[in-house]
């Protein structure tokens, strides 16, 4: 790919805008935006050209060179026609990693990938922003910059021509990011993998494939970050080029290296040596499963050799992300958080998890094509859970398989189970769910959405849905 080829651009979101944005400032000459908003027309720079609407992805056989925005699958039809035609398909993040001339974190999983890689950039911004680092015999002194990128923050092409080889990138990255990767990033951190997007993928192994690409082009050098806990790890490992790191948050055992939790402490083994960095109580996340994002970032600033006492201050200050168990406001006695993040089942199984104060759940939202059984078992069984309210389109799903779940729970039929007396509330909307948790909600007590379905039924995003939450919580009297 250079200055001559002839590029297509597919997508014209967030990256897409960006990955243009540079081609034309480094005097690309033949570019094309693909796009299915028939109205973009009017926003391309001079010289761009355009293929917009309905086939939009038709004759892509032309091109040199396609670049895949997240958005559009790579196992698309006219993606793979392309590139069996000898088309090069690449994407934004393909570009960025080619062309990256420091070291990257690289960062993904199911859930929890924004704040464990916001949580990293912050130890790590820390750390170098302290003092200046010396390069070379006899170099001079030089400020030492981290970014954080990807699917959070900026898109990575936006700060690519600032960076240099001293630097750190910390990069969130999704599944559809990952999706056709030829590169990985030299430290992969990878978080829970657990069903999710099945609306984008045939199935849980095609999910999991396009996960394991943060580690499939490693080197010898590199270092992968895995979490025992979970079973993935039979999966995962195999793939492994470099070193290899675990973490173990939920206190299953102990581990000869690396970080775990362990009687209400977190600890870091290295060299068969155990030392204890700080209480669990010290960590300001709520919700324990805040855990699988504090060991991997804890393992990340070792590496770059961040003193453990400056680490645990960052920890112990740094609140997470809005729309993450993010606290809103406390009404008639009643605390009120916003979970809009949470688009699957489990997410939002470990935010009923986190609080031991009578509880009420408001969950659903767009179907994504998942199984919500084991969410209504969780639902069912925790005693702190008084109440769901349930909206959207898998309103009705979501009941069904309370109903189907409080049945099975009755005949005892899972390890002497019993349902608890939950009671169950349908809605039409958000405004209306959040009137009604605030009659069932006791004083003392919290109200939590934490929808584990996605929100484009309703909303344009998570955020819009967190947002009107916010504002709706924000109008109950007092």
């Amino acid at each position: 790919m250079d200055q001559k080829s002839k590029i297509a651009v597919i997508g014209y979101g967030v990256e897409g805008r960006e990955m243009l944005k540079y081609l034309v400032k480094h005097k690309y000459a033949h570019l094309t935006v693909c796009d299915q908003r028939v109205r973009l027309k009017e926003e391309m720079p001079d010289g761009v050209s355009v293929q917009l609407g309905e086939h939009y992805l038709d004759g892509l056989e032309e091109f040199d060179v396609v670049l895949r925005s997240p958005g559009v699958p790579h196992h698309n039809p006219h993606i793979t026609s392309a590139r069996v035609s000898g088309v090069k398909v690449s994407s934004p993040t393909q570009f960025f990693l080619d062309h990256c001339p420091c070291k990257v974190v690289g960062v993904t999983g199911t859930k929890g990938k924004g704040t464990t890689s916001t949580l990293i950039y912050e130890i790590l911004k820390a750390e170098f922003g302290k003092k200046k680092f010396r390069f070379g015999r006899g170099g001079k002194g030089s400020q030492r910059f981290v970014y954080l990128g990807g699917n959070i923050g900026n898109p990575p092409i936006e700060f690519l021509d600032k960076l240099r080889g001293s630097d750190v990138v910390v990069l969130e990255l999704s599944c559809f990011q990952l999706g056709d990767l030829n590169k990985s990033p030299a430290i992969a951190v990878l978080l829970n993998t657990t069903e999710d997007h099945l609306d984008y993928y045939p199935d849980v192994g095609e999910y999991m494939r396009a996960k394991e690409l943060i580690l499939t082009h490693q080197d010898k050098n590199d270092l992968a970050i895995l979490n025992s806990d979970y079973d993935y790890v039979k999966y995962y490992k195999p793939l492994v080029q470099g070193r290899l790191a675990y973490v173990s948050p939920r206190e299953f055992g102990k581990l000869k290296e690396g970080v775990f939790v362990d009687e209400g402490w977190i600890n870091m083994v290295v060299d068969g040596k155990k030392k204890r960095i700080m209480r669990v109580a010290d960590v300001s996340l709520i919700g324990s499963h805040n855990l699988e994002n504090v060991c991997p970032a804890i393992a990340v600033g070792y590496e770059f050799g961040v003193p453990f006492g400056l680490m645990k201050k960052i920890i112990k200050k740094f609140k997470g992300l809005p729309h993450r168990l993010e606290y809103v406001a406390r009404r008639d006695g009643v605390s009120y958080y916003n979970d809009s993040f949470s688009t699957n089942p489990f997410t939002s199984m470990a935010a009923v998890d986190s609080f031991d104060n009578p509880t009420v759940l408001i969950a659903g939202g767009s179907d994504k094509g998942l199984k919500y059984n084991e969410w209504a078992q969780k639902i069912l069984t925790r005693g702190a859970l008084e109440a769901v309210v349930l909206m959207g389109e898998t309103a009705e799903m979501m009941r069904e398989a309370l109903e189907e779940a409080r049945g099975k729970l009755g005949d005892a039929i899972k390890g002497g189970a019993e349902a608890t007396p939950t009671k169950v509330v349908v809605v039409d909307n958000l405004e209306h769910a959040v009137e009604a948790a605030a009659k069932l909600a006791r004083k003392g007590g919290v109200v939590v959405m934490s929808p584990a379905a996605a929100s484009f039924d309703q909303f344009d995003n998570y955020k819009e849905r967190g947002k009107t939450f916010r504002n709706v919580v924000k109008e109950l009297r007092s």
